[in-house]
């Protein structure tokens, strides 16, 4: 794995599974058997319109909301406000196979997505605010929503990410928040 910083704007946007929206991917590790399929996903998504979410059977989600208001996430199955992601950094966890609809609040949402397979490990999604210094033993990805955050590697050296800039924390010990940032840290832990 590459700990050389990468920038949003520089991944390519793909269609949504759906075909509805569009998403960057930053990370996948792919499953051993099916290399077309994955194990842990990372992603930023834009909706620009109502729609519905992708189905992922046997996934477990997370989503964040990076831009925007937010959304109301609506049940199909019975048409009413099931959660709402509201305003920057509201996150929720939800399993891929629940049948949702995004509502959006007041204009276009940019959000920052976690799918994990349940059968083969467990992801989280910590959102660290500065001031601060973080442990990032568990963190397979790290990207720096607001401002900028210092990388301390366990040889001592260090990396300066800002906004919108994300690495694969590989030998990475901690990291240092300033006052006015936002970090977001995807932690995976495999069942096996």
């Amino acid at each position: 794995m590459s700990t050389t910083r990468q920038h949003l704007a520089d991944v390519a946007t793909t269609r949504w599974k759906n075909g509805t929206g569009t998403t960057r991917e930053l990370l996948r590790v792919p499953a051993r058997n099916d290399p077309d399929d994955f194990v842990l996903r990372v992603s930023v998504a834009d909706m620009n319109a109502d729609g519905a979410f992708s189905l992922y059977p046997g996934i477990d989600r997370i989503t964040a909301i990076l831009r925007g208001s937010g959304m109301d996430l609506i049940d199909e199955s019975d048409g009413a406000v099931w959660e709402t992601l509201a305003g920057r950094f509201s996150s929720l966890a939800f399993a891929g196979e629940r049948q949702l609809r995004g509502r959006l609040l007041d204009g276009p949402v940019q959000d920052f997505n976690v799918m994990v397979s349940r059968d083969a490990g467990v992801a989280a999604l910590r959102i660290v605010d500065g001031p601060c210094t973080v442990p990032v033993s568990t963190c397979r990805l790290l990207f720096v929503a607001q401002g900028s955050a210092c990388i301390v590697f366990d040889d001592g050296g260090t990396l300066v990410l800002d906004a919108s800039e994300f690495i694969e924390p590989i030998g990475a010990a901690s990291i240092a928040m300033a006052s006015d940032s936002v970090a977001f840290l995807v932690d995976f832990s495999p069942l096996d």
